[in-house]
């Protein structure tokens, strides 16, 4: 079922990105919200980012493909581990077991933003677009489901803390 994913690559910019720009004040409390509440994948809206980065428009399809390539590992793999590792906050003393989960998930998260790199490198050339993340990240927010005047609001002080 999750063919392409299993594998790390040793150089993925977009992993680089993605653990960069998650250290920026204000940046993990915000995608953990558009996680939390609206079901945003961080891994996709990291790499909307990236792509905009880039200077490159993200396309509909484009990331349909790339949605089609991890949905499963995201569902089979990715949210279990979360929901885990969440389920044992709530353990007294737990620290130790809870870390190694911890460290599962970012390493099943790693997996899946190298896929979506592979995915990137193999794919046709997205447009060239002048400061796209605004562009990119809506049409993530949009891409997951309906229209939520909170989650655009989310997105758009997303964008904010991108910014250079």
């Amino acid at each position: 079922m999750h063919k392409r994913i299993g594998y790390m690559m040793s150089n993925n910019p977009l992993w680089d990105y993605s653990i960069a720009t998650y250290s920026l004040e204000g940046v993990a409390p915000a995608c953990l919200a558009l996680q939390d509440m609206f079901g945003l994948d961080v891994n996709v809206l990291f790499y909307a980012a990236w792509l905009a980065q880039r200077e490159q428009r993200l396309s509909h399809d484009h990331l349909a493909g790339v949605e089609a390539l991890i949905a499963d590992w995201r569902h089979d793999m990715v949210k279990p581990l979360r929901a885990l590792r969440q389920r044992w906050r709530q353990v007294p003393d737990a620290v130790g077991v809870r870390d190694e989960i911890k460290s599962l998930e970012l390493r099943a998260e790693r997996q899946q933003q190298d896929t979506m790199y592979a995915y990137y490198q193999g794919s046709a050339g997205l447009p060239w677009a002048a400061r796209p993340l605004r562009e990119n990240l809506a049409l993530v927010a949009s891409f997951s489901g309906q229209e939520d005047e909170g989650r655009f609001a989310a997105i758009e002080r997303l964008t904010l803390l991108f910014r250079p």
